[in-house]
């Protein structure tokens, strides 16, 4: 059931990210959430269950990383609750450019520090 993203690196928060999604073709589902982890393929966040978000849907999401906000769109490949939250993983279509080069340098970071958690600032 669970898609996995295979992929070199995926780099985690170590304080999740601020942000929000909607549901790409019903606006009005949406919430805040948390970014745990980013990859160049996509991320996984933490959010409020909402039963109105089911497996392959198509969402808008923005985030905050070092106080700067990006948004992205995406699909959702697996989901799971646990009472009253939700944990997502989400299918990148496409990252702005700028957010490449940094999910780059973060995975460079995991290179030169394969045994440490890297620390990350997030606002």
């Amino acid at each position: 059931m669970n898609e996995r993203r295979h992929e070199p690196f995926r780099y985690p928060f170590q304080t999740p990210l601020p942000g929000f999604y909607n549901k790409k073709f019903r606006r009005h589902i949406s919430g805040p959430m948390e970014v745990k982890d980013i990859s160049m393929n996509g991320l996984r966040f933490s959010c409020h269950a909402q039963p109105g978000l089911s497996m392959r849907d198509e969402l808008f999401f923005s985030f905050i990383y070092e106080n700067e906000t990006f948004t992205a769109e995406g699909r959702l490949i697996w989901m799971k609750t646990e009472g009253s939250t939700m944990t997502c993983g989400v299918h990148a279509f496409e990252y702005p450019d700028r957010l490449k080069t940094i999910i780059a340098k973060l995975g460079e970071s995991l290179q030169a520090t394969p045994n440490q958690q890297v620390e990350t600032r997030s606002p």
